[in-house]
């Protein structure tokens, strides 16, 4: 296991250097991965109706 500084809070965290390396601690990343899938979610309030 290797140590590394996260890129958003600046945590050391350890990630496996056999897989993928690693930007962002545990916390940090799931984070990003909830707003990377909430981003394509759409809502009713984003839509102007336009007849009115």
């Amino acid at each position: 296991m290797k140590k590394k500084k996260c890129f958003e809070c600046k945590k050391e965290f350890e990630y496996k250097p056999g897989k993928f390396e690693r930007k962002y601690c545990k916390s940090c990343g799931s984070k990003r991965k909830k707003l990377w899938d909430n981003q394509w979610k759409l809502k009713i309030e984003d839509f102007d109706d336009e007849d009115e």
